[in-house]
């Protein structure tokens, strides 16, 4: 029998309390149907679904958001790695991070992750059940719930959302392209060879920037993918551009092709290495944010890292 489809349905909660409701409604409603519990959260909210479901809280995963976050786009491997451990078991899974302390480049990246979960997860066997704080949440941070979930749990369940946005048109208008500021550092790169110096770049003016050795060896390794991406894949020119932008350091690929136009490019890990999209897949979960996009100039990539 094929797998119903999957749900994605926010939660606006307004206490503590009315998320113990309302969250734990729902594991137990899953449970109940021999579906695997999974939930990433804040560990306030963890230890609060674990009051209100008792012993049913042993048949949960629990996984606390900062690790399952780490960076955000791992959460979908979290969610993968779950979901092969019972191939064939439907899972129930709440999934919420804190994202007032966010950088406005994670929001837009968090803003693309709720989007693609409606088309990359479309045919997995899971519901996801997505909270959100209303008695503390900003407007714009409750908007990414109401335009990037197909339903809203109500007190009796779930309930269409009116304000759900189409998927692929929203990743779309979240392609956004910023050119690098004058004044950015810039390397062109034409060969391996020029790769190679990109590197030791990157390594110098990441420690420069107050970079931790292993974040800027993580960068070095994600500009080194894409960079080689863009001389086999893409046009020339190729540059690298590395500036300051609010709180996060970026890394700026640029080439004069004309892809990856498909913005789901990279979301999930590929099958092997040498599959289109590893470098993009490998560069979400190895910085902060990654921005995707096209103009008539080319393509553009911007790997932040939180300094």
């Amino acid at each position: 029998m094929s797998p119903s489809p999957a749900t994605h349905t926010s939660l606006f909660y307004g206490d503590a309390q009315q998320y113990a409701a309302g969250a734990g409604a729902f594991l137990r409603e899953g449970l109940g149907k021999g579906h695997r519990g999974l939930v990433m959260a804040p560990p306030r909210r963890v230890d609060a679904l674990r009051a209100v479901l008792g012993r049913d809280a042993d048949e949960v995963r629990f996984v606390e958001d900062t690790v399952a976050y780490a960076p955000q786009w791992n959460a979908y491997r979290v969610l993968i790695d779950f979901a092969a451990d019972a191939p064939g078991v439907r899972s129930s899974v709440i999934a919420e991070q804190t994202l007032v302390e966010r950088t406005p480049a994670e929001l837009l990246d968090y803003r693309r992750l709720e989007a693609a979960v409606n088309v990359v997860f479309a045919e997995h066997d899971v519901d996801l059940l997505c909270p959100y704080d209303a008695g503390s949440l900003p407007p714009h941070l409750l908007e990414i719930g109401w335009r990037t979930h197909g339903a809203v749990r109500a007190m009796d369940g779930p309930e269409p959302n009116a304000s759900f946005d189409d998927p692929r048109d929203l990743l779309a208008d979240l392609a956004r392209v910023v050119p690098p500021p004058p004044g950015a550092i810039t390397l062109d790169c034409a060969s391996r060879a020029d790769v190679a110096a990109a590197r030791r770049l990157v390594h110098a003016r990441g420690t420069a920037a107050g970079l931790d050795s292993t974040v800027v060896d993580d960068v070095a390794l994600a500009v080194t993918e894409v960079l080689t991406n863009a001389l086999l894949h893409g046009a020339p020119p190729v540059r690298l551009h590395m500036y300051d932008e609010g709180a996060t350091w970026v890394c700026h690929v640029h080439d004069g092709g004309r892809g990856p136009l498909d913005p789901l490019t990279g979301v999930l890990p590929p099958a092997e290495p040498s599959d289109h999209g590893y470098g993009l897949w490998l560069a979400r979960q190895l910085c902060t944010a990654v921005d995707v996009g096209n103009d008539r100039s080319g393509t553009h990539v911007r790997l932040h890292t939180r300094r």
